[in-house]
């Protein structure tokens, strides 16, 4: 006779941003029931933003942790396979290395990305998820007092910007031909990087990196210039792809991907599973031109979260926001509101020197406009609330 599984109604694979505001508004909603959160990080939940930021430069004295609203059972385990035929979930404890099943109504995939690295970086090249990864970094950056930065997206300037303003030297190193190109698509490349420079971070844009080595002390870059340049900690912030692979047995991949809708339903080759869903940084969804894209920011993945949440509790779906990021870049408050285009125009709709304050307006030749705002706050608040004029 085989023991009867232990069954939720909602089992949730990842406490992510996703997780937490999906978790959150469950929580508004009076969601009544049993809930299941299944994480492998044994610190988690806490707050991801900060970890490039003001956790690391507070030496870890902030607290990022995360009291979740609604009445959940958490478990810190690796989830290692989906049936989604039996509707069960199989994960091997973190702590027992113990191997359990539980059975579900619904299933809500948030396990984010994980980050890569280059075919060329050797093992021990440090790099950006969690807590324990930031603590190492800021640990590693003080003893070594250098630090090589490869990869000038987000989590890499935010990085530089955070190990500066704790006194470490900062090289930050990028093929692109400037900083956050492709989160400005291309626009104030040459801005962003004189308030990296004026920081104290040396700026290797356009480089091409021809090998990385380790000597007892020291990582080594080499360039096709013909430089070596020596650091004594080397951080990659290159990038991060969906963490799927736990699902390669599962049925619920398309070529590799976890694609979903609108509503965050999985898609697979066999069609749509109405109580399996996913949100945040694993989702991949299809375009009305069948291309898949991603979207990658803390935004959006509260912002699924949120709506699935409402999905699930059969509540009316709220509006899509526009699309929102923002980053911390020498002492500088970025936000990006809308889709910029890099054939867009940029005008100075305010600005205030004494703050260090612009606001621009970026209208593309299709007449798309997007807005890009430099310590401007309100100005973006007031957009993201429509009160615009």
């Amino acid at each position: 006779m085989t023991n009867k599984l232990k069954k939720y109604e909602l089992v949730v694979v990842g406490a992510s941003v996703a997780a937490e505001a999906l978790t959150t508004e469950l929580a508004e909603l009076n969601y009544e029931g049993k809930v299941l959160v299944v994480e492998r990080d044994p610190r988690m939940p806490y707050e991801r933003p900060p970890l490039s930021k003001n956790y690391l430069t507070s030496n870890g004295e902030i607290d990022i942790t995360v009291d979740w609203e609604l009445e959940i059972d958490l478990v810190i385990a690796n989830a290692t396979k989906v049936d989604s035929v039996n509707k069960q979930l199989e994960f091997e404890t973190v702590a027992e290395n113990k191997t359990e099943t539980v059975a579900f109504d619904k299933l809500v995939i948030a396990t984010g990305a994980t980050p890569f690295h280059l075919p060329l970086e050797p093992e021990g090249v440090l790099s950006l998820r969690t807590i324990d990864d930031s603590e190492l970094i800021r640990t590693s950056a003080q003893a070594t007092g250098s630090v090589g930065i490869i990869g000038a997206g987000a989590i890499g300037v935010e990085l530089a910007t955070s190990l500066r303003e704790i006194g470490v030297k900062v090289t930050l190193f990028d093929k692109a031909a400037a900083p956050l190109e492709r989160l400005l698509a291309g626009h104030l490349g040459d801005t962003v990087t004189t308030w990296l420079q004026d920081l104290g971070v040396t700026c290797e844009f356009n480089a091409d990196l021809v090998e990385i080595s380790r000597t007892s002390d020291q990582w080594v870059i080499s360039l096709g210039d013909g430089r070596a340049l020596s650091f004594g900690t080397l951080v990659s912030a290159v990038g991060a792809r969906p963490t799927v692979q736990w699902l390669n047995s599962s049925n619920l991949l398309t070529d590799g991907q976890l694609v979903c809708d609108g509503l965050g339903r999985v898609i697979t080759p066999m069609g749509l599973i109405d109580f399996v869903y996913a949100a945040g940084d694993v989702v991949t969804r299809k375009s009305d031109s069948g291309d898949y894209f991603r979207t990658e920011s803390w935004t959006a993945a509260a912002e699924q979260g949120k709506h699935l949440a409402e999905f699930i509790s059969g509540t009316e779906i709220s509006e899509n926001e526009e699309p929102y990021f923002w980053t911390d870049v020498a002492g500088r408050k970025v936000q990006v509101l809308g889709r910029l285009h890099p054939d867009a125009k940029l005008e100075k709709i305010t600005e205030d020197p004494e703050r260090k304050a612009t606001l621009f307006k970026a209208t593309a030749s299709d007449g798309t406009v997007g807005w890009i705002g430099i310590n401007s706050p309100q100005g973006i608040a007031k957009l993201r609330m429509g009160l615009q004029d």
